[in-house]
């Protein structure tokens, strides 16, 4: 495919000295430029307001308005601050020369110029500055694509979620109504299957339900309505909330507040909550196979450090892989699908912790077990909240 070419770049050529604007003009007009001019500062302003050019050439000493003043008035407005400014200059002081470079100029060419010298300087930076203006357009298109690729993710989610509701709803449903209405009717091992039947649908609508929080969270589509929060009294809410790991070997949950307070936070009473309960249940059940019924003891340590309150979850159990590490607060990173885990419980709790001000990371080592670490700011919070 033939390209086609571009149009020949416009220069403005701004001087009071008729004689200079004709050799210049001569000069770019050989090299293949279209050329206008100005005889000052105001009127080179008034020539870019009517077309702009690709490049200003620009003298420093003109009356009315010299060019340093022209420069600035051209880099502070949006529409014109990035057209490239090359000042010609009789006077080589160095100060000169800088307050040109600091008010945003690209370049400077010394009276009497050198032909060639101009015309290098001039292809140069009219190259960069299309190459520039390419890129931005470019980026503009991706970013366009980006949001258009992201809308329809966000449409697919939310038909699937509504359609896959809509499949569990008759399931549930009549499990339920089968559970109450022929439980006498059914032997072990098929009131069994109805229970599997039951969890599995619980499953994937807690699922769902997760899924969704997530997306609005990240889409920042959720207004946290703070209000002030005593973290130690919402911990210990946690910890008699129903938290357990397993039926047959239940783990330990044990509070230790290592400093005193306050440890009151600006915080979302109905989402903050669910940062400590997923990071608790994840614990546990990195600790519900140990033999030990001691090993099975999730530890949370609250301590005050200057500004924040820090939040410890420790367990004892087996280190976790470096390469899982990485993918921790990622969707979908359990290992423990078998016992109802969604690996979306880390993620839920990185994605609020963070919506709060806060930070949240997670260490693991060999013979040390594993420790998540919530930050949270205390005191009020002037942090952004998100649009429903």
């Amino acid at each position: 495919m033939t390209e086609t070419p571009l149009p020949a770049a416009h220069v403005l050529i701004v001087d009071d000295t008729p004689k200079n604007l004709q050799v210049l003009g001569s000069v770019l007009r050989q090299a293949g430029y279209e050329i206008s001019v100005a005889v000052n500062g105001l009127k080179a302003i008034e020539a870019v307001e009517r077309a702009r050019p690709d490049l200003v050439l620009l003298d420093v000493i003109m009356p009315v308005m010299d060019g340093f003043e022209a420069c600035r008035r051209l880099k502070e407005k949006p529409e014109t601050s990035n057209i490239p400014v090359i000042f010609l200059t009789a006077k080589v002081e160095t100060d000169d020369i800088v307050r040109g470079f600091e008010l945003g100029a690209v370049d400077y060419v010394t009276k009497p110029f050198q032909s060639e010298e101009l015309l290098q300087r001039v292809d140069t930076h009219v190259t960069l500055a299309r190459l520039q203006a390419e890129r931005e357009v470019r980026i503009g298109e991706l970013q366009r694509a980006l949001a258009d690729i992201q809308r329809l993710h966000r449409e697919q989610d939310a038909f699937l979620r509504h359609e896959v509701n809509n499949a569990l709803g008759p399931i549930s449903g009549y499990a339920e109504l089968l559970a109450g209405a022929a439980s006498d009717c059914l032997t072990e091992r098929q009131m069994t299957w109805l229970a599997q039947i039951r969890d599995g649908t619980r499953m994937v609508e807690n699922l769902l339900g997760a899924m969704k929080r997530l997306q609005s969270f990240e889409q920042e589509d959720v207004v946290l309505n703070k209000r002030p929060l005593d973290l130690r009294v919402l911990l210990e809410e946690v910890m008699h909330s129903g938290l357990q790991s397993d039926k047959d070997k239940p783990g330990q949950v044990v509070l230790d507040v290592a400093s005193g307070g306050p440890f009151l936070v600006e915080a979302d009473a109905d989402f903050l909550p669910g940062v400590f309960t997923n990071l608790t249940k994840n614990a546990l059940e990195h600790v519900v196979d140990q033999s030990d019924e001691s090993a099975r003891r999730v530890r949370i340590k609250l301590v005050r450090e200057d500004n924040n309150a820090r939040v410890d979850i420790h367990n004892g159990g087996a280190e976790i892989p470096p390469h899982r590490l990485e993918t921790f607060f990622e969707k979908f990173n359990s290992t423990k699908t078998d016992r109802g885990g969604t690996g979306l419980g880390t993620t839920y709790a990185a994605v609020v912790t963070r919506a709060h001000g806060g930070d949240i990371s997670v260490r693991s080592l060999p013979g040390e077990g594993t420790t998540v670490t919530v930050r949270l700011p205390c005191g009020v919070q002037t942090g952004q909240n998100h649009e429903r």
